[in-house]
């Protein structure tokens, strides 16, 4: 049996960057992710009650703050990425396993990777993405990733589809429009 994402957040770490659950500590560093205005329309906001569009301190900690209660609750776990040479936030990445089973896929988890808009490019991304499917699926107990990628992310996309993630067609998945794909079964036969 695996150690439950909720009771003990893991630290993860790639060749640049830190993932950890997120802190308040982290405001000054994340808003300058969350006030960047090439980042925020790449950013997810399907089912959510604000578009991460934060242009104060306040507004900042407060989201912390709820992400933090949203992982008490067994919501979701809210990840600061942080760069391992500078020891500050650049992003965060939220994951959470949906609550039922998809028949042909098993259980699927829901993957938001927000950025500063200086890193959005391939190399960071596929990064990020390569340390996602190395640690999520076990972690998470999840079989299956999705992910939104709007066109106009055309690093982002790149990087999902190298990182092996293909588009996900109509609306029986997830009923929102860009949305991509990638199941443990898929990462095994590259």
């Amino acid at each position: 049996m695996s150690i439950n994402p909720y009771q003990v957040c893991s630290v993860f770490e790639s060749e640049r960057f830190l993932y950890r659950l997120v802190q308040e500590e982290d405001a000054s560093d994340l808003l300058e992710c969350y006030s960047d205005a090439a980042s925020i329309p790449i950013f997810n906001s399907d089912n959510c009650n604000n578009d991460f569009n934060f242009q104060t301190i306040e507004e900042m900690s407060s989201c912390i703050r709820f992400w933090l209660v949203e992982y008490e609750q067994q919501g979701y776990v809210r990840f600061s990425i942080v760069k391992k040479n500078s020891d500050k936030a650049v992003g965060t990445i939220e994951f959470f396993a949906r609550k039922e089973r998809v028949e042909g896929l098993g259980m699927v988890g829901v993957l938001r990777l927000d950025l500063i808009s200086r890193l959005e490019n391939e190399v960071v991304l596929t990064e990020i993405l390569s340390l996602i499917e190395k640690e999520f699926y076990d972690f998470f107990e999840v079989d299956a990733m999705i992910t939104k990628a709007i066109p106009r992310a055309e690093q982002r996309i790149t990087a999902l589809l190298s990182s092996g993630y293909t588009k996900i067609e109509g609306y029986g998945l997830v009923p929102f429009n860009d949305y991509f794909i990638i199941s443990r079964a898929s990462g095994e036969e590259s």
